[in-house]
């Protein structure tokens, strides 16, 4: 009998965990392409959230960004740390809001793969926009303590490829 108590008192503990990603990490292409707009100035003012967001993992718990940060907050400071390494982060120049518009996960996808779905909308303060999305896919795992992990640890690369896509558009000059 006490067995059967200490187990369900240790699946119960282990059945509420947060999942939480690594820091974003600067990508070095997302800086190359950044460069080619040596010459201006900006900055990512601020990002919304329109859509809702189901954060949890199977039974496991959320996934939620590191520092405690919102995933509105997680992808702005993203997109500013890129900008900051290509040396065009600037609080005086061009201001870039941002608005996500879908964002989805699967730690189940083909039963041990995943997926991050993720879409925004760039918003320049001198009037013009663009749409960005991404869906970016990995190895997730059978069982949900390793599929989870592996989902919240895919977020970073997710996002890296989400900014690859906005700054990569050809449409991304006329933020600036």
């Amino acid at each position: 009998m006490k067995k059967i108590f200490l187990l369900v008192i240790m699946v119960s503990l282990a059945a509420c965990s947060t999942m939480q990603p690594p820091r974003y990490s600067i990508s070095v292409d997302n800086v190359q392409a950044l460069k080619e707009y040596e010459n201006v100035s900006l900055m990512v003012s601020d990002f919304t959230q329109s859509t809702p967001f189901n954060s949890s993992c199977r039974l496991m718990g959320p996934i939620e960004p590191a520092d405690g940060l919102t995933f509105p907050e997680f992808i702005g400071k993203a997109f500013n740390d890129e900008l900051k390494m290509a040396g065009i982060y600037s609080e005086t120049g061009t201001k870039i809001s941002g608005d996500i518009t879908k964002v989805d996960f699967s730690s189940t996808s083909g039963l041990t793969n995943g997926f991050w779905d993720i879409s925004i909308v760039l918003k320049s303060s001198n009037g013009n926009s663009i749409a960005a999305s991404n869906k970016y896919t990995f190895k997730s795992g059978f069982d949900a303590i390793t599929a989870c992990n592996a989902t919240a640890d895919a977020l970073s690369p997710a996002v890296q490829d989400l900014i690859q896509s906005a700054v990569t558009n050809p449409e991304f000059k006329k933020l600036l």
